[in-house]
């Protein structure tokens, strides 16, 4: 794995307690539709070196975007933690509100807390580093992780 954005790249601010929640949010299963990687024209070998095997789409030649674009698909978004409301745009289909376009947030979840593009996150694998990094928020993840899928912000 690797880091290819810019400082360019938004990002979401919370506390550690924060992610850990809104790690167990996104981890429930149904939650997320999927998470987009949109690789600019040229740059497609950058991506396969930072992100082996990963899926990707390609962007084209006459796109006018020079950056990486990454972004999460909701399928559900209701009592969303505040931060990740205040993130929410619209995207991704007919649904209102539904997309997290800040790049450094999943980067950062891609790396290390074991979400990858276009594949179902594992609530397991997800709990497991979030237990073995942060063992005093476990339990936030886990109420995040708890709240039902229903709903839009």
């Amino acid at each position: 794995m690797g880091y290819i954005l810019t400082g360019r790249a938004m990002d979401i601010f919370t506390s550690e307690q924060g992610l850990c929640y809104i790690l167990g949010y996104l981890a429930r299963p149904g939650r997320i539709k999927y998470i987009e990687a949109q690789v600019p024209y040229g740059k497609e070998q950058k991506f396969m070196n930072a992100y082996p095997g990963a899926d990707y789409d390609n962007m084209k030649i006459t796109s006018d975007k020079q950056s990486f674009q990454f972004r999460i698909i909701l399928n559900y978004n209701g009592q969303c933690p505040q931060e990740l409301e205040e993130a929410l745009t619209s995207g991704g289909g007919a649904f209102y509100k539904n997309c997290i376009s800040r790049g450094k947030f999943i980067e950062r979840i891609i790396n290390e807390y074991g979400f990858e593009f276009f594949n179902a996150p594992n609530p397991s694998v997800i709990r497991n580093i979030v237990q073995r990094r942060h063992p005093d928020y476990l339990i936030d993840f886990d109420e995040g992780y708890n709240i039902p899928l229903s709903g839009r912000c």
